[in-house]
Order: structure tokens, then C-alpha cells, then sequence
């Protein structure tokens, strides 16, 4: 897997505006298929580890922008990919697999990161991409579902098969997330450390950020629920790249 470095400016851009974190953009082969990926490192304080979040159907990096930056602003370095299918998420979780097994390798340059300090995340159908992923690398330190959806029942049978710690963050039921699917995925975790409902979110605020077309397909989003939600991912990430072997 090789790794270009199309944004080096904007690293120094960052650090030069003073921000907790440096964002990078390079270009891998993922699945197939050339994707462009968002890195956001800390600045500040030493990586505790990776997370790599996964957008949501037909989305793109871009819906996690704000998340990546709080991500690295609390520690931890965020990897966003473009995934190379629209409707396949079977590819999907081989191109989050094969990002992750890239890590592993220094795929990245100055990165080099076992899956053990790796969380894996996504949003929607990015969720149940992420799960399949990280149901075929064992030793991760956890997964998060946001929101994920679970059309087939395919993201149950993976979460059964989990080894890692997990957690599930769930919206209201909608028909943009097939009326709270996901919770049949976090009641199949064997090793579920909680399920998050969030009162009052909408599909669309478990992405970060969103736009009108969300809103108008998904239901409304406030920046209120985004930011809580956001401070929930943010410290879930953390808790699994401790390490704990107990439920916090």
C-alpha cells in the first residue's frame, strides 16, 4: 500500500494558526481503488492512539471533518477515509481492513500504529462497514457504532463475532436508520460495554458536520446534539485505547 502526501501545507498551516491538531491529506489504494484519506494528528500531547471513522452512504470524508479535529485536539489521531463503494459494504469493510493492516505497516508516513492502539468507527452504513472490518482483525481496542444501520442482518451476525470492546451511540428512530436498526447489532456484542441512546438526535447529527441534504432526507440536526454526541465519541475513543479490561 503506498501512501501520497497531497496536503503537507496544511499541517503547518495548522500549527501556525495554533490549533491542537495537524491535518494531512494522502492518497491510498484501498479495495481496489485509489481513496483520498484525512489525517488530523495532535499536536500538543503524544498520539494515544488511532481512530479511524467511516462515513455513511453516499457521504464522504468530509461529513467528519469536525470530529477528525476534536479527535486529535483530545489525543488521539484520526484517519477519515473516501470509501470506494456506494453500495457495496463488503468493500467497504475490506478497504477499512486494509487501511487498518496499512497502519500496521507504516502505510502513512510517520505513522505506524499496531491495531491493538486502534479503534475503528463509522456512521450509518460507514457503521456496519466498520463493524465487518473490525469483526476479521482481532486484537483491535474497540469499535463504535454511530447510529449504524443493518439492512440484512449482516451487522448482528459480524457484531456476534467481535472480539473487541464496543459501544453503540443511537439516534431516534427514523427511517434513515431502518427505525434504530443498529440496536439489534449492540444487543449481539458479546462484549458491549454500553448503548448510548441519544435523546432527541436525529440520523444527521451523528455526522460532523452535516448539510441541507441530511437535514431534508434524515430529519433536523442542531449543533447541540452534534456537540454532544461528538464529546461522547471523543471520550469513548479514549476509554478503549486505555485498555481497560472492565466496563468503565
Amino acid at each position: 500500500m503506498r501512501a501520497v502526501l497531497l496536503g503537507a501545507a496544511l499541517a503547518a498551516a495548522g500549527a501556525a494558526h495554533g490549533e491542537g491538531y495537524a491535518p494531512e491529506t494522502y492518497t491510498l489504494e484501498l479495495a481496489g481503488s485509489r481513496q483520498s484519506v484525512d489525517v488530523y494528528r495532535p499536536l500538543h500531547a503524544p498520539s494515544a492512539g488511532v481512530a479511524i471513522v467511516a462515513h455513511g452512504f453516499g457521504r464522504t470524508r468530509a461529513r467528519h471533518r469536525d470530529l477528525g479535529r476534536a479527535l486529535a485536539e483530545a489525543g488521539v489521531t484520526a484517519v477519515i477515509p473516501d470509501l470506494p463503494s456506494t453500495v457495496d459494504l463488503w468493500a467497504n469493510g475490506r478497504a477499512l481492513a486494509e487501511l487498518t493492516q496499512g497502519l500496521e505497516r507504516g502505510a502513512i508516513p510517520s505513522l505506524i500504529v499496531d491495531r491493538a492502539h486502534v479503534v475503528l468507527m463509522g456512521t450509518s452504513a460507514g457503521g456496519l462497514a466498520s463493524l465487518l472490518a473490525a469483526a476479521r482483525l482481532p486484537g483491535l481496542a474497540g469499535w463504535i457504532g454511530l447510529d449504524p444501520t443493518d439492512r440484512t442482518g449482516s451487522g448482528a451476525a459480524a457484531a456476534a463475532q467481535l472480539a473487541a470492546p464496543a459501544v453503540v451511540m443511537l439516534a431516534e428512530p427514523s427511517l434513515c436508520n431502518l427505525m434504530t436498526s443498529g440496536r439489534s447489532i449492540a444487543e449481539a456484542l458479546p462484549h458491549r460495554w454500553r448503548t448510548v441512546d441519544v435523546a432527541d438526535a436525529s440520523h444527521c447529527d451523528f455526522e460532523d458536520p452535516t448539510n441541507n441534504f441530511c437535514r431534508a432526507v434524515c430529519g433536523g440536526s442542531s449543533d447541540a446534539a452534534r456537540a454532544a454526541i461528538r464529546t461522547e465519541i471523543v471520550t469513548t475513543a479514549r476509554e478503549l485505547l486505555a485498555g481497560s479490561n472492565e466496563a468503565p
